[in-house]
């Protein structure tokens, strides 16, 4: 029977002058139905779920092409290929789930916003200020608390930034949409930007930064976004950071068990100096006894309630702690040029954690034994070379300040506490020299030689690093972020 169709072919043509389609009715079903009715019997033609009564249709069967593999032999084909390794999979599956995560805190955040507008209009006039907008949202969030069994101050958190996301960070809502950067990364954005009033110039910031999170952790993030803010806010860092010094204070949490934590809330210079001194205290500690049991964030604590209470380490020899006496603390700060001129007010930054107030930094390069010159590329702004009045401690100087923290792409331990890696080792013939070493820390150094992994330097300064089952990062030095 001639049909008028070719196999899988385009339509024989049929000469106009056999038909008058002028004369013809108006077809009562569109191309797109026809489409839908023809590709619904294919498939029923496929599964035999179709009436063999009608003859006329039959023609469609003989038409569709055979199946290429027969039931018989699909498993056998399975069997040869390669198979999926399990690791890497689940790797993979942890992966989307993050994304989905993101993705479902974005439409959180867009229902509470939502909903936070709904009940301020149902309540009428008067309610989106004051105390009757403060009780509109208690209430809602004291509803949400209940429906959900958490806290009523855990909704009131959630709305807030919900309304802060959705109506100042639109772009961070869509990114998080996205499953492009974490619910982390999208608070780090908007605590670092918030001081930004100007809708514009946040909406600068918003896109740079967010350039920027797609490739680093929430941690590392924090810095930049703040250096960034710095630049773009309505008030300098400098003004920031003095309204925040005036707001220092010690308070203690308990946290059960008989035990509590202590906050002591300082500039970052003096924490990090803090922290310094006790690390090295504790090291020292431990050197001075092999034996001792403790771990170096035991000895660190039972320092900071020594120092405290007596107001340095008991100096007798026999006393757990006589080898921390005298150690002093060392901070590496770096200092745009024109603001150690003061012609600038760009923010001075601590090696390994944020910017710091310039005057802070102003008096420790007065006190500073020595100073030294960092010259950056003046397009991506990574470290080119250091001038330092020791020949022989050139390197690591250079290595320190280019680094600024252990190198694997999720780790913010500061440069000063990591060893100078060989990323292609001594016995292999890698060379001494800037183009392959890194910072590392101990633990980083360590994976670094667990079997599977790999590190490449695949220019100087920028690591690829390679996990046992395919994960492959890319890390660069931190830099500051640029503006279009």
């Amino acid at each position: 029977m001639d049909t008028g169709v070719e196999e899988w072919g385009e339509p024989n043509v049929i000469a106009e002058s056999y038909l008058d389609f002028d004369q013809m009715p108006p077809d009562p079903l569109s191309a797109e139905d026809y489409n839908t009715i023809i590709e619904a019997l294919i498939q029923d033609f496929q599964r035999g779920e179709y009436d063999e009564s009608t003859e006329e249709l039959c023609w469609v069967d003989e038409l569709l092409p055979a199946d290429p593999v027969e039931p018989s032999d699909a498993s056998e084909q399975l069997e040869e290929l390669e198979p999926v390794d399990p690791i890497a999979a689940g790797i993979a599956r942890v992966a989307r789930r993050q994304q989905t995560r993101a993705a479902l805190e974005a439409e959180d955040a867009r229902d509470l916003a939502e909903l936070a507008q709904l009940v301020i209009a149902e309540a009428g006039p008067g309610a989106d200020r004051g105390t009757a907008r403060a009780m509109t949202y208690r209430s809602l969030a004291a509803e949400l608390a209940l429906a959900t069994h958490l806290s009523d101050r855990t909704f009131q958190t959630r709305i807030n930034t919900a309304e802060t996301l959705v109506g100042d960070f639109p772009a961070t809502l869509t990114a998080l949409a996205a499953g492009t950067i974490s619910i982390g990364h999208a608070r780090v954005i908007m605590e670092a930007g918030f001081p930004i009033g100007d809708p514009e110039q946040r909406a600068r910031y918003e896109h740079a930064v967010l350039e920027r999170a797609e490739t680093i952790t929430p941690g590392r993030l924090r810095k930049q976004a703040q250096l960034a803010a710095a630049r773009l806010g309505d008030a300098t860092f400098q003004d920031r950071h003095e309204k925040a010094v005036a707001e220092r204070s010690v308070r203690i949490a308990d946290v059960g068990d008989g035990m509590s934590e202590v906050i002591h809330t300082v500039s970052t210079v003096f924490a990090v100096a803090m922290r310094d001194r006790l690390t090295q205290q504790a090291k020292a500690v431990k050197a001075a006894n092999p034996a001792d049991p403790r771990t170096l964030d035991q000895i660190r604590a039972d320092l900071v309630t020594e120092l405290m209470l007596t107001g340095q380490p008991t100096g007798h020899p026999e006393a757990p702690h006589a080898a921390g006496v005298g150690i002093r603390a060392e901070v590496s700060v770096v200092i745009p040029m024109l603001t150690l001129l003061g012609k600038g007010d760009e923010p001075a930054t601590v090696a390994g954690s944020g910017p710091i107030g310039v005057k802070e930094a102003l008096r420790l390069a007065g006190d500073a034994p020595s100073l030294v010159r960092i010259l950056t590329h003046p397009v991506s702004e990574q470290v080119l070379a250091v001038d330092t009045y020791q020949p022989s401690a050139q390197l690591r100087r250079f290595l320190r300040a280019r680094d600024g923290r252990c190198r694997c792409p999720s780790c913010m331990r500061a440069a000063i506490w990591s060893d100078i890696d060989h990323t292609l080792a001594r016995e292999h013939d890698g060379p001494t020299q800037a183009d392959n070493l890194a910072c590392l820390c101990e633990g980083h150094h360590t994976l670094k030689h667990f079997p599977g992994w790999t590190v490449k330097q695949i220019s100087p300064g920028v690591l690829e690093w390679t996990s046992p089952h395919g994960v492959v990062a890319t890390d660069y030095p931190d830099t500051p972020i640029k503006f279009q």
